[in-house]
């Protein structure tokens, strides 16, 4: 019965910190019904209820495939949770989310690049300045714009991706809405918070990360999250 256990009981671990991040992020992102929903049937509805049919025929490993069967359901809980304002089958993690499509923002509003190699990132500065100054943003914060996301996408690729042999990306996001930029920068490297480097005082580290406070200093505001393994870096303009 032990034995049986050890094997079985691993295999629910996975599901169960999907329906925790879920549900930590249907309380951030005030989904009512989800942050409700998700808690009652993890456990309480889908460990009780699997148990109450599973154990009366195989004892003990009734109550561990119960287990595994309530992650099972609680993705489930997730899944409809997004298909039904979606109205179709979501397709990646921002519609699982319901992270408005566009970041909010319509096609036109939005510049959407992917960075593999440090080559690009110049360009990828200078199409982003170029974007803010079609949009009728002005110079200086079309500049800032190109500064912030060369040093902070040059950043990633310089030491985020040689720190493991995976392939990685760094996803590109410009937006200009309500005469607002956002600039939105993802990648699947180890999880780096950069505001801990921002933070540096020490007169002997003046010279370190001095992008990384540069951006920290003049932007309106940077946020940092890591989502399932991803970093997701928010800054404002």
């Amino acid at each position: 019965m032990t034995l049986m256990g050890f094997r079985i009981l691993p295999l629910c671990m996975p599901l169960a910190l999907v329906s925790l991040h879920f549900a930590c992020a249907a309380q951030t992102m005030k989904r009512k019904y989800l942050r409700i929903i998700l808690p009652i049937t993890d456990g309480a509805v889908g460990v009780i209820l699997c148990s109450f049919f599973l154990i009366p025929a195989w004892k003990m490993n009734g109550l561990y495939i119960s287990n595994v069967l309530n992650g099972v359901i609680c993705f489930l809980v997730v899944l409809i949770a997004a298909w039904i304002p979606r109205k179709r089958c979501p397709r990646n993690l921002e519609d699982l989310m319901l992270i408005p499509e566009g970041f909010g923002a319509a096609e036109n509003d939005r510049l959407d690049i992917t960075v593999r190699e440090i080559g690009q990132v110049v360009s990828v500065s200078a199409q982003v300045i170029d974007f803010c100054r079609g949009r009728g943003v002005d110079g200086r914060r079309a500049y800032l714009a190109g500064l912030f996301l060369e040093e902070m996408a040059g950043n990633v690729v310089s030491h985020g991706f040689s720190k493991d042999n995976k392939d990685h990306s760094v996803d590109i996001r410009v937006v200009h809405k309500d005469n607002d930029i956002i600039l939105r920068i993802r990648d699947n490297c180890r999880a780096f918070d950069p505001s801990e480097r921002a933070m540096i005082t020490e007169q002997r580290d003046f010279g370190k990360n001095v992008g990384i406070r540069i951006v920290y200093g003049m932007a309106r505001e940077v946020t940092y999250q890591n989502l399932l393994g991803m970093n997701v870096l928010t800054v404002s303009i």
